[in-house]
């Protein structure tokens, strides 16, 4: 190659002296395979590899093939095959040189060359009080090439002081957090114009907090005991901007939808509102009305006074079998 030309290949984008390295190598092998030489044949089979290797993916592996090259060109090859196996090796040096001292112009190069779904990962903020939960969906999520785990938390106010600052595109949430209530977090989000997306991940009855959850702001809901391939595909279908709920429950709302009216199945629970299954729940869990009152910041008279109204909508005569219904329907859902 003249020198002018070779003074351009070493100053030209790398996808073109990669181009260049693949020709000359071809060239060769074609030469070879019209000799019957061992050392052309083994010529032949180096310059094969050479042809089809990645010049920038794999520097350290053609500088071997081409030293493996000038090995198998000892010998009685033609001359047009030694004097093009040269110009390979010239040239290639040229590059190397010319790559090491532009490495961080070609890492740059590099960084955006890969297809758009793989540009930038996604970033998932975990918020559940349970250690294991956490550590479980972290590693399930960072063996994905599209996400990563940008943070964790184990209450509502480190979750939401984190949010803040780590802007996550999404935050798998559950509902019943230790000391503080999910939903309540979802609505804190949504108040703050977060625009984060939330999927809520719990153990609770979906036919009961599915739709609280939507309501609250969230954009899916799945159950904890769901298949992890279940929980990757209410991710992506989240980020993509969709809601996400069991083929079960989404059928269930859009019946409620067409008839325009409560399914007559619904539980009772399902009459109170949030803060009320929140007061409800605890005293399921056997908190007395001060302690409900702290927990939920509020004071024990509106303790009180939620206690009555979820007597009157459960239809329930008094403080005792209030309480053994509570304490029944936590058992049941395992929530203690």
């Amino acid at each position: 190659m003249p020198n002018n030309q070779r003074d351009d290949l070493v100053g030209c984008d790398e996808d073109i002296a990669e181009l260049y390295l693949k020709t000359a190598a071809n060239q060769l092998k074609k030469m070879a395979a019209a000799a019957s030489s061992k050392s052309m044949a083994e010529i032949q089979r180096l310059a094969h590899k050479l042809g089809g290797s990645s010049a920038f993916l794999g520097l350290k592996v053609m500088a071997k093939l081409l030293k493996e090259l000038d090995q198998a060109a000892e010998g009685n090859e033609p001359k047009e095959a030694r004097r093009l196996l040269g110009l390979i090796k010239e040239e290639f040096t040229q590059i190397q040189s010319h790559r090491k001292s532009s490495l961080p112009r070609a890492m740059k190069s590099k960084a955006v060359s890969p297809s758009p779904l793989l540009k930038k990962k996604s970033k998932v903020f975990i918020v559940d009080d349970h250690a294991l939960l956490r550590e479980g969906l972290t590693r399930l999520i960072d063996g994905q090439p599209n996400l990563q785990i940008c943070g964790e938390a184990s209450t509502a106010y480190q979750a939401l002081k984190s949010i803040l600052d780590l802007k996550p595109d999404i935050v798998i949430l559950d509902i019943n957090l230790g000391g503080s209530d999910g939903l309540d977090l979802i609505k804190d989000m949504k108040l703050r114009t977060i625009k984060s997306k939330i999927l809520a991940l719990s153990m609770h009855e979906e036919t009961l907090y599915a739709e609280r959850a939507l309501r609250a702001g969230a954009m899916g809901y799945i159950m904890k005991q769901e298949a992890s391939k279940d929980v990757l595909k209410a991710i992506q279908r989240i980020l993509e901007g969709e809601i996400y709920l069991s083929e079960k429950m989404a059928a269930k709302m859009l019946h409620k939808v067409a008839d325009g009216k409560l399914d007559d199945k619904t539980l009772p629970e399902g009459s109170l509102s949030d803060r009320e299954l929140q007061v409800y729940q605890s005293i399921g869990q056997g908190r007395g009305t001060r302690e409900i009152a702290e927990e939920l910041h509020i004071s024990p008279k509106t303790v009180e006074s939620y206690r009555a109204h979820i007597k009157v909508k459960m239809n329930l005569k008094n403080a005792h079998e209030l309480t053994q219904h509570a304490v029944h329907w936590v058992e049941s859902n395992h929530l203690n």
